[in-house]
């Protein structure tokens, strides 16, 4: 029987699909003959979690969310129902939290079970764990900036507050002046006619002493007579004026009392007493403890661990795109993946295979570096003229190729020699980026010690050296 050419493009096509198939059931480590426990928890807000997401008990990735059930009214809560392995059942006890977290910093987000205590008992199938409510950032940034706006309106409120107390004070203090300015010559006047009657009583003493008979003068001499009226009119005139003084002093305190202003001073400060209070809760309640006991600070603190643990895996996926087989034939033109992290025998395998693609720079130690009062190594003024000068011929072209400055270190021990030549390539690196604005994925350092590539005219260095590179097409 003959077989037709259609018929066996369609059985290696099925074949074909048949092993893709296969291929992905192996690589998505979906754990299809696996024995698995199911457990629920419960949260108000998923924040983006998927039905099918990875659920990892302890960092490892133990199961799925395998449903999740939509609550019936607004109070109610999502609940999720979790396929974990078997094999982590002993690390799953009563007290375990079930958490939302993220997957580096735009991933995926996962379901986190952290294990419980030895003293807790084991959670059965079926069972719902503790879940603890992933923390709204921007709700707390709102909360903040809330608080501000409230102590920035109290502030503004108590400043105009004094400002109206300082100026009734000053109008008090300026009409007082007023009236002592106005009963001054009043008072002069008295002063001078106490005087003058001190000087006639003593007369009067001095000729009753002298057997004058200074009072019967004092009935028949109508001008003596004349001039005591006057007298005792200026001083009736005097205590008037006092009088006078002593009334506009009252009205100035009955003044002070209408206007209510040690009280309005005494509410201002009740304000101030007040916003310090409304503070202190403002405060207690951010830094309060959540409903599973965990105070504000601790809260942040985990937050920013799983920032930085997000970070990390980051890198790593980044690092793994490198090697990616679509990407990495970017990568093997310059002959290395990462610049940051050059080591000796890279570069020197990327030199060998580029003996006429570069132009080292050499740069004598002695004239590059200088010490600090701490006896720290930099880059001294004779220094960066020497870099100058030596990148001068190839400026131009710099943007467009790799540059790798090589550290070298002749005085030492291997170790010290090896942190030395790191350190003085760093330093040669900061000043290119700086000054010459290059970016930074373009600008590499190794450490070499004091052994350049075998391809370099010279066997030892005590410096530096630039190498630029041109990039492979």
């Amino acid at each position: 029987m003959r077989i037709k050419t259609w018929a066996i493009g369609v059985f290696i096509i099925v074949g074909f699909g048949l092993f893709t198939a296969i291929l992905f059931q192996i690589g998505s480590r979906q754990k299809a003959f696996s024995r698995h426990l199911e457990v629920y928890t419960e949260f108000s807000n998923l924040g983006g979690l998927a039905s099918g997401a990875k659920v990892r008990v302890s960092g490892f990735d133990a199961g799925q969310i395998k449903k999740i059930e939509i609550p019936r009214s607004p109070s109610g809560k999502f609940r999720l129902e979790l396929e974990v392995e078997e094999k982590v059942h002993g690390m799953i006890r009563k007290d375990s939290l079930a958490s939302i977290e993220t997957e580096g910093v735009v991933g995926d987000k996962f379901v986190s079970v952290k294990k419980g205590t030895d003293q807790a008992e084991e959670v059965r199938s079926g069972e719902t764990l503790p879940s603890k409510e992933p923390i709204d950032i921007a709700a707390l940034m709102e909360k903040g900036s809330t608080l501000l706006n409230d102590v920035h309106g109290s502030v503004t409120d108590i400043r105009g507050r004094a400002d109206i107390a300082l100026d009734s004070i000053t109008k008090t203090v300026n009409h007082a002046d007023t009236m002592i300015d106005q009963v001054r010559p009043n008072i002069n006047e008295v002063a001078r006619s106490s005087v003058q009657i001190t000087d006639k009583i003593d007369a009067l003493m001095t000729d009753l002493n002298a057997g004058k008979g200074p009072a019967g003068m004092l009935l028949k001499d109508e001008a003596t007579k004349q001039q005591i009226q006057t007298t005792l009119s200026n001083i009736q005139q005097a205590s008037a004026n006092i009088n006078q003084v002593a009334d506009r002093a009252n009205q100035t305190i009955a003044d002070v009392q209408s206007r209510q202003l040690v009280a309005r001073m005494q509410v201002s400060l009740d304000h101030v007493q007040s916003l310090s209070e409304q503070l202190d809760v403002s405060v207690k309640q951010a830094l309060a403890q959540d409903t599973i006991g965990q105070d504000g600070g601790t809260n942040m603190r985990e937050t920013l661990s799983n920032l930085n643990r997000s970070t990390a895996n980051l890198a790593d996926d980044t690092d793994a795109l490198k090697h990616n087989f679509f990407f990495r034939g970017f990568f093997k033109k310059r002959g290395f993946y990462d610049l940051d992290q050059l080591s000796r025998a890279e570069y020197q395998k990327a030199c060998d295979r580029q003996k006429n693609g570069g132009t080292r720079r050499w740069l004598d130690a002695a004239t590059l570096l200088s010490g600090d009062a701490h006896g720290e190594e930099q880059l001294s003024e004779s220094g960066r003229r020497l870099i100058d000068n030596q990148v001068a011929p190839v400026v131009e072209s710099l943007p467009s190729h790799v540059i790798v400055i090589e550290g070298y270190a002749r005085d030492g021990s291997p170790d010290e020699q090896f942190i030395r030549s790191k350190k003085r390539a760093d330093l040669v690196r900061h000043y290119l980026e700086a000054h010459y604005h290059l970016r930074h994925n373009k600008l590499g350092i190794v450490a070499l010690s004091n052994q350049p590539p075998p391809n370099a005219d010279r066997n030892a260095w005590d410096g530096a050296a630039i190498m630029v590179l041109q990039e492979q097409r």
